[in-house]
């Protein structure tokens, strides 16, 4: 074979079809990446001289060197730039063969695929001419899909060190610095020498105003023009000042709007070429720099306002919770509640222990009207059922302080139901309050054992009091009478609750442990530490609460389960929120379990007499109100799907049949179904909704005859479960959904009536109430974890909301929007099958 010259002797038709224009185009494109990476390398010196010109601009290098230093930089750097562009000499266009050799390179093309189109054989006899066009029939099927690819200059050829990478950061740098006067700078290496011209370097103005980091706010520049009024700056801001350049030493000044004289600047520096100032901002003024002129309004800052909300209250073991609600503009860093003695008081009284300390946890972030709540148990201290007055304090990031309004009442103290341990509490008391009165304390300590035989049958409580006699008579300074005074509450709590009072310190000291360190910041390992402890610690108390119940307390073995696996979850989520940094969120759900922990009562004697088969059948009706709450709550998310699909049916029609896609039990699932079915469906639930009617109204009876009082919640859910089930019947499925929904909430209602009722009766505070909570005392309707027995301690489904109509019709836009969405063509294959999932309707738990 013979190579042919490109252009002449070509048929006409090899020339104008589409491959040879596509190999043309191709070989074009090539072309130009050849000489795109021949002139890359080329230019890379030249575009680095002129970057690092521009960025020494940027940053004013040439204005702060002397004249000639300045002109020899300039000199080096034109030279630099000549230099660089010598190599170009040598950048020639690429032939098209070199084009062509490069196109069969980069497509993996063997055997010269691209001139075999060109070529002719040596021989043409009719057999070398079919071998022929068949080989070029092969090489024109390989360059059906032939491509120019991407320049792909080799610029570590030149540049084996990265050293470009130097000016393009350097001009990044520059850029930022520059700001708006990076235009302006770059003649800067041309500005004549000093006394030659008007002026040798160009005033540049920087000024912006940092407000305070508690604020969480941006800073604020001031621009250049002046004669603007900057608004809205907080009280502690800083502003701050910088002049540079020809004219710097000019002065800057801050006048107050409250004073006739400039405030003098915080910081301060000068210079002939720079010239900074730095003021703190406490009020509004003027500011006057550079000969302008700027008007700085500065928004005080507020103290907080913290304020009671409702009345203090007493849990059962006597801790003191207070409910608050604390506002400021930027946030509280810290508040506590000031517990001072009230009455008639001695001022000259010589008291054992400080004043208690009480401080408060914060408001959540998400809390709409900025309330918290704390509960901490201060029975321990003396003040304790006597009056007091209590202040509460809050202090922002500024150090402004808000008080509350003094609150005056009765500090709550520990009741004590053995009368000698009560007696040994009393006298420590006494003593306590002021040390003074310790002769007094000795005296009714005496009394209680002059006739021991009588008074105190336990050799061992004779023998501790006996002790503490002993104690209370040799102490003479501080650390002695506290001593004394610890030691005699530990006589009296162990007399009256034996080892439990022992953990329920302990679980007390776990609390306020890891409640300081949450507050303080503290390392994952000690969180971990101290969850551990508190683990231990309530795992003991509640050892001790279940030895001192009587066998007929004891608590169903479902029951217990649930409720210390409720504990152990709480545990599990306090602790991941405190090791995952939600410190906030963790100290909030540690001090409901303190309060939890704090209504967590032993049964009184009183408890454990009372209870009987009224409470168990009581019981038993709760227990099916709850499950039928819930089975109305399952009746009507059924009937919502059926009335969706229904909807859906009536405004896009029919689904296509899709066999194999049916429910476990072999009857089609609603997304399947036609609207007449959906119909028939719809009235098949009538049957089940009549029959929660007939439950509901055989409840109410049974109930009456427990003597509890007729609930109009009840009656207003028989009446609604009667028109839900008369519009299941005609197919309405939004009329029966409006029905069940208001069916729900008036069952809610009336659970609450009627454990309001039983509260009201008394029987919450039997040894084994109507919450199936056995011998835990009077705890205010409240189950042994502090709560609301007719809202957390029984599932009355509380916790699932009934669709309103917005939330109904806004449902509706959505599945509406993913349903065409699907049926448009989706780019990308997994997307259909996700839509599909979207729209499956989700098991109710």
């Amino acid at each position: 074979m013979t190579g042919q010259n490109h252009t002449a002797g070509k048929p006409k038709d090899a020339v104008d079809d589409a491959l040879t224009r596509r190999i043309r185009r191709k070989r074009a494109l090539t072309r130009f990446n050849l000489f795109v990476e021949s002139l890359a390398p080329r230019l890379l010196w030249p575009a680095a001289v002129v970057a690092l010109y521009v960025a020494l601009s940027w940053l004013g290098v040439f204005l702060l060197l002397p004249f000639a230093v300045r002109i020899a930089l300039l000199f080096f750097l034109v030279a630099g730039f000549v230099v660089s562009l010598w190599p170009l000499r040598h950048l020639r266009i690429p032939s098209a063969h070199a084009a062509e050799r490069r196109l069969e390179a980069h497509n993996a093309l063997a055997h010269q695929a691209i001139s075999v189109r060109l070529d002719r054989p040596a021989r043409q006899t009719p057999e070398a001419m079919a071998l022929w066009q068949a080989h070029q029939r092969r090489m024109a099927e390989r360059l059906l899909e032939i491509d120019s690819g991407l320049p792909k200059p080799d610029l570590a050829a030149v540049d084996p060190y990265a050293l470009r990478a130097v000016p393009v950061l350097l001009l990044f740098v520059a850029w930022f610095y520059a700001g708006p006067d990076s235009a302006s700078r770059l003649a800067d290496a041309f500005a004549p020498p000093a006394g030659e011209g008007e002026t040798q370097v160009a005033l540049r103005f920087d000024a912006w105003i940092s407000p305070p980091g508690y604020t969480r706010k941006a800073p604020v520049y001031l621009q250049a023009d002046g004669e603007e009024a900057i608004t809205g700056i907080p009280e502690g801001s800083v502003l701050t000042v910088r002049l540079s350049g020809e004219g710097a030493d000019q002065p800057i000044t801050f006048t107050p709007d409250s004073s006739e004289e400039a405030q003098a600047p915080a910081e301060a520096e000068q210079g002939a070429l720079a010239n900074s100032a730095s003021f703190s901002l406490s009020s509004g003024g003027r500011l006057e720099a550079a000969g302008r002129n700027w008007e700085i309004t500065v928004d005080p800052d507020e103290a907080p306002m913290i304020a009671f909300k409702g009345t203090p209250k007493a849990a059962a073991n006597g801790a003191l919770e207070l409910e608050y609600t604390v506002t400021d503009d930027y946030g509280v860093t810290r508040a506590h509640a000031e517990i001072a003695p009230a009455g008639d008081v001695d001022p000259h009284a010589e008291p054992v222990y400080p004043l208690p300390e009480f401080p408060l946890n914060m408001p959540g972030r998400s809390s709409e009207d900025h309330s918290a709540f704390t509960s901490r148990n201060l029975t321990e201290h003396p003040l304790s059922g006597k009056p007091v007055t209590i202040t509460l304090i809050a202090e922002d990031a500024a150090g402004h302080v808000g008080k509350s309004p003094a609150l005056e009442m009765v500090l709550p103290e520990r009741t004590f139901r053995n009368l000698l341990a009560g007696s040994v509490a009393e006298q420590r008391q006494i003593f306590a309050l002021d040390t003074r009165r310790m002769p007094e304390a000795l005296q009714y300590s005496a009394a209680i054992t002059l006739r021991p035989e009588e008074t105190i049958p336990d050799l061992t409580q004779f023998l501790l009091i006996k002790s503490a006699q002993t104690r209370m008579a040799l102490a003479h300074d501080d650390d002695s009478y506290r001593d004394t005074a610890d030691y005699m509450w530990d006589i009296a709590t162990g007399i009256e609750d034996g080892a439990l009072s022992d953990a329920e310190r302990r679980l007390r000291e776990a609390q306020d442990a890891l409640s300081e360190a949450l507050e303080n910041g503290a390392s994952d390992a000690e969180i971990a530490r101290l969850m551990q402890e508190l683990r231990e610690a309530m795992q003991q108390f509640m050892s001790e609460m279940a030895q001192r119940m009587q066998p007929s307390e004891q608590m169903p073995g479902d029951q217990q389960t649930l409720r210390q696996r409720d504990l152990d979850n709480l545990l599990n989520q306090l602790e991941n929120l405190a090791r995952s940094g939600n410190r906030d969120a963790a100290q909030q759900l540690l001090s409901e379990l303190q309060r939890m922990m704090n209504n967590l009562q032993p049964p009184s004697s009183t408890a454990q007499q009372q209870g009987g088969q009224q409470n168990s059948e009581m019981r038993q009706q709760i227990d099916k109100l709850g499950e039928l709450i819930q089975e109305q709550q399952r009746l009507m998310n059924e009937t919502f799907d059926l009335d969706q699909q229904l909807q859906d049916r009536e405004r896009w029609g029919d689904p296509e049949p899709s066999p194999g896609e049916q429910a476990e039990d072999g009857e089609k699932a609603p997304r399947d179904m036609t609207a007449e079915e959906l119909r028939e469906a719809l009235k098949q639930l009538q049957e089940q909704q009549q029959g929660l009617a007939e439950q509901l109204s055989e409840m109410q009876q049974k109930l009456s005859e427990l003597g509890m009082p007729p609930a109009e919640g009840f009656d207003q859910a028989g009446e609604a479960m009667e028109g839900a089930a008369g519009a299941l019947g005609e197919g309405e499925g939004s009329a029966a959904v409006e029905g069940q929904g208001n069916a729900l909430e008036a069952l809610r209602q009336g659970a609450q009536q009627m454990m309001n009722s039983m509260m009201a009766q008394g029987q919450g505070q039997q040894g084994q109430g109507p919450g199936g909570q056995t011998g835990w005392g009077n705890q205010a309707g409240r189950d042994p974890l502090g709560r609301n027995q007719g809202a957390d301690g029984l599932d009355f489904g509380d916790n699932v909301d009934v669709p309103d109509e917005i939330t109904v019709q806004r449902a509706r836009e959505i599945l509406d929007a993913i349903r065409e969405r699907l049926n448009e063509q989706a780019p990308l294959p997994s997307e259909p099958p996700y839509l599909e999932r979207l729209l499956e309707p989700q098991s109710q738990n």
